[in-house]
């Protein structure tokens, strides 16, 4: 689960939880909070976290990462939007 510090407790309260749920139903989960000094810079170290994690995963999977369907499809739906 990614995470910034500095959510609400009460979201904060809520990664802990599940975390615990995970943790009972036995399903490996790792918490990884964001690195920064501010907001935005918490937002993109998660970011480029995904990124990076999408892009070694290919590699190790022998696959393509550029190509993404989803994300083409929504490109082209927002596209039609006038």
């Amino acid at each position: 689960m990614l995470r910034c510090p500095s959510l609400h407790p009460r979201i904060l309260a809520r990664y802990q939880i599940t975390s615990e749920i995970l943790g009972k139903a036995k399903v490996a989960h790792e918490i990884i909070d964001s690195q920064g000094e501010n907001n935005l810079t918490q937002m993109m170290s998660l970011v480029f976290l995904g990124d990076w994690t999408s892009y070694y995963l290919a590699m190790l999977n022998q696959t393509d990462p550029m190509p993404v369907k989803m994300i083409d499809y929504l490109k082209k739906r927002l596209n039609s939007i006038e």
